[in-house]
């Protein structure tokens, strides 16, 4: 460490330490706005991460079986709004461009924030952990009460809800828990179970097919080609599907390498295309992140690799999945033990 470090570091904590102190000083003589006498319009903003936009799903489904009348509207951006065309629970889905104007700067002005605060909406309710761009894209909606979740040691930005709510505690949780916990502070009943996440897409048959989803931007869960290789091969000498499809997302891909071991790519364009696509098949094997939500969602089982921990939290909400996980080399997990997995799945 260097020895400017052994000054920067008490001066930061006294730092955050007076900002907190501030923090509770504003907070303690702050107003709690009241809750609307009637709630006939929510916005539940759910802005990036495609496996926790699908999450958002089964909220808004049981929130519209208990509270029909209601109207649900949702404001994503560019990267995961898609996902929330698939649900006949939403009557609208709004998409922020959040770099428009000067970022945050400019974030009052942003032409869909202002569309948004013409609504008077009478519950908005952010989704997701901590984030100071939610609680500010809330706070500019003005809506008439608003529900978000609770920075970890307090935080300024935790003023811009009405209400905050604490990450809930304790084992055995899913990332979908973790929502609907925000959901329930907003004091909007939920059943203890909720339904598992469905896209709603269109399918005559699916067909006896494998998907392989392999990119994934974390680098701890990049699984190796040559594993890769090792189950395509005991997938086909075990007959185990008809077709191995390759999905890629660029043509650019290292993995494109698996299509001299029997893999085909399937080329898709966008995201639209990858759901429509990845829907027929039966059973996926899937890098940890959205593709395995993804899959799940559309009713297909799914084997999940992973290369970094709490997968209890972060795997996807549904049937028939099976997740390898080792945070300390994700190539530790055996090729065999995938393969014998993906066939339990077809069995």
């Amino acid at each position: 460490m260097r020895n400017i470090d052994f000054i920067k570091q008490p001066w930061l904590k006294l730092e955050r330490f007076i900002l907190h102190l501030c923090y509770l000083a504003i907070r303690q003589n702050i107003k709690s706005k009241a809750y609307p006498k009637h709630v006939a319009k929510i916005l539940i903003i759910r802005r990036n991460r495609l496996g926790d936009s699908i999450n958002v799903l089964p909220i808004i489904e049981a929130i519209k079986k208990n509270y029909p009348s209601i109207k649900i509207s949702v404001l994503a951006n560019q990267y995961n709004a898609e996902i929330f065309n698939y649900s006949t629970y939403i009557d609208q889905v709004y998409c922020i461009n959040e770099k428009w104007g000067l970022g945050r700067i400019t974030l009052y002005l942003n032409p869909v924030i202002r569309k948004l605060r013409r609504e008077n909406f009478d519950l908005v309710i952010g989704l997701g952990g901590f984030a100071s761009m939610l609680s500010q894209i809330s706070f500019c909606i003005k809506g008439k009460y608003s529900v978000g979740p609770k920075s970890f040691e307090g935080n300024f930005n935790d003023l811009l809800f009405d209400f905050t709510v604490k990450k809930i505690q304790g084992k055995n949780n899913l990332h979908i828990d973790e929502m609907a916990n925000i959901v329930k502070g907003a004091r909007l009943k939920l059943p203890k179970k909720l339904p598992f996440p469905k896209l709603n897409v269109t399918i005559t048959k699916k067909k006896n097919w494998l998907a392989i989803c392999p990119d994934v931007n974390r680098k701890e869960s990049r699984y190796s080609i040559e594993n890769y290789k090792e189950i395509i091969e005991y997938v086909i000498s075990n007959q185990i599907t008809t077709k191995v499809l390759l999905f890629l997302g660029s043509p650019n891909s290292p993995y494109m390498a698996l299509t001299q071991y029997g893999a085909e790519f399937q080329a898709t364009n966008n995201l639209k295309e990858f759901i429509k696509k990845i829907a027929e098949c039966r059973i996926a094997l899937t890098a940890a992140g959205g593709s395995s939500h993804i899959a799940s969602s559309l009713g297909i089982s799914v084997v999940v690799i992973s290369g970094i921990k709490n997968q209890s939290f972060w795997r996807p909400y549904g049937k028939n999945i099976k997740v390898f996980e080792n945070d300390k080399n994700i190539n530790l997990i055996y090729p065999a033990d995938i393969g014998k997995a993906l066939k339990s799945l077809t069995t």
